[in-house]
């Protein structure tokens, strides 16, 4: 198990929380190709009120998309806090006791991986409603948080035969 704060890469210690770090991914890339493509519109073409509307929206995705969830780990109340910002804010709190394991899913078109998200599986919580823990555009990335939050001993409860 590590000690300290040395050995923590995807995960910073707030008091007795455990704050797990949000990365890059495809709705991102997205959000903000649209906003050059609106910056584009406006400056090099005679739509400008198209360009304006699309530098809106994609402004307000841009608000919405980059305001990741702040997901927290607690080893000692052993609950995990997930509280949205933006405009759908929300506090999900889910109990560690009820903790099934973590699942890495890896989107893909083709060959083309378009993103790595890590998600945290507890019972009575159905596969559609299972809390996003973190995504990246790498696998490595998700495995690395996984085996952190596995040294803070959040682990899934074995059950006995």
């Amino acid at each position: 198990m590590l000690t300290g704060m040395e050995g923590f890469k995807h995960v910073k210690r707030e008091g007795t929380e455990y704050q797990v770090k949000q990365y890059l991914s495809l709705q991102h890339i997205i959000v903000i190709a649209w906003l050059l493509i609106s910056i584009a519109v406006i400056i090099s073409t005679s739509y400008l009120k198209t360009g304006i509307i699309m530098l809106i929206f994609s402004l307000l995705l841009t608000i919405v998309s980059f305001m990741p969830p702040k997901v927290c780990f607690d080893p000692v109340s052993k609950c995990l806090t997930i509280l949205n910002r933006g405009l759908n804010r929300r506090k999900f709190t889910y109990d560690l006791n009820d903790f099934e394991g973590f699942e890495l899913q890896t989107m893909y078109i083709g060959f083309i991986p378009l993103g790595c998200y890590l998600y945290g599986s507890f019972k009575n919580v159905t596969h559609f409603k299972r809390p996003v823990i973190s995504q990246s555009f790498s696998k490595k990335t998700m495995q690395e948080v996984v085996n952190e939050l596995e040294d803070l001993n959040v682990k899934p409860n074995a059950t006995p035969i």
